[in-house]
């Protein structure tokens, strides 16, 4: 890296491993991004924020690379740090940051600023794992199927297209993927003939602290073969709801392509040689005594907890698609 492109020359080394050195990334750029170094004089990136917007998801873990939280106990602030373990890569961290912080200038708020940052900080973690392949996982691509079957088919007609897409919060790593003001719906995607099982990825997602309401959909997403001639790809699905919410409010079709990014999806990446069947769906209202694992339920110190549901023991919590919409209706005074 010529001296020129280096961010973080000049920065002085701290003296204490518990401090770093810091200069901010564009003083005007709204939110609190810093070109860093630590104690041992490694290349960081930081974002300070409001500790309140922290991510409640798992962080990426990309080679060669930190990325981790840290509370300031002196403050109601958090960072998020990613730290270059190897020097001799600072040309690419540099890229890989300055692509980061690009990404966050587009956020209306410090929330969603965090979001777009880890959003983007995954997109590389696929991007670096796997000989250079950024395309969503196969699950990552159900999921998405998942949750857009979900907005177009429930929210597009019972809160409207505008305040559908900005319920949308999973992209954000909000630990909801929708929040309607105090109604949240959080969407999982499973295979047809699969084990009736859905994972859970942390102990928030079916948290009800907060909430009034909070419901859990499952939809039945199944790899298919070409030969079906209803399978989709993502890339299909996803341009056929683009292609909707430009026909029903033109206003959020931005919104909805930052959101799709975050995703991880990007329409140059080529998903042809994988298609998917949407079948059945079922909707269950989590409840107190719903089979779930939340904060308070176990030890301090317990974090990150993931774990599987038997759909069979959510029988009892079955619930309408008319229940939702009522509390939809009640719920969306937010937008």
């Amino acid at each position: 890296m010529t001296e020129i492109f280096d961010p973080w020359k000049g920065l002085l080394r701290p003296t204490h491993a518990s401090k770093i050195s810091s200069r901010r990334v564009d003083p005007n750029l709204k939110w609190d991004i810093y070109w860093a170094v630590d104690v041992d004089n490694r290349c960081l990136l930081v974002f300070q924020h409001a500790s309140e917007n922290s991510s409640k998801n798992r962080l990426p873990s990309i080679r060669g690379l930190d990325v981790e939280t840290r509370i300031l106990h002196e403050s109601n602030k958090s960072l998020l740090v990613i730290r270059l373990k190897d020097k001799e890569q600072k040309e690419i961290f540099h890229h890989l940051c300055t692509d980061i912080v690009s990404v966050t200038r587009l956020a209306q708020s410090e929330e969603e600023a965090v979001g777009r940052f880890l959003g983007r900080t995954w997109r590389w973690h696929r991007l670096m794992r796997g000989g250079g392949d950024a395309r969503l996982s196969d699950e990552e691509q159900k999921g998405l199927i998942g949750e857009l079957q979900f907005m177009r088919q429930h929210l597009f007609p019972s809160i409207g297209v505008n305040a559908a897409i900005k319920s949308w919060t999973g992209p954000l790593s909000a630990p909801k993927d929708f929040e309607v003001g105090r109604v949240c719906i959080e969407v999982k995607a499973r295979r047809g003939a699969a084990t009736p099982f859905v994972s859970v990825s942390n102990e928030y997602q079916l948290d009800l602290n907060g909430l009034d309401s909070l419901f859990l959909n499952v939809s039945e997403v199944t790899g298919s073969s070409g030969e079906d001639a209803k399978s989709i790809t993502v890339t299909e699905f996803s341009k056929s709801v683009l292609e909707e919410i430009g026909n029903r409010d033109e206003s959020v079709v931005e919104l909805f392509e930052d959101r799709l990014s975050a995703v991880g999806f990007d329409w140059d990446d080529d998903y042809s040689d994988k298609k998917w069947s949407l079948g059945a769906e079922s909707l269950f209202e989590v409840m107190n005594d719903f089979p779930r694992v939340a904060p308070g339920m176990y030890p301090a110190g317990v974090s990150k907890v993931r774990y599987s549901i038997s759909l069979s023991d959510c029988e009892r919590f079955r619930a309408s698609y008319d229940t939702l919409y009522s509390q939809l209706k009640g719920g969306g005074g937010g937008y």
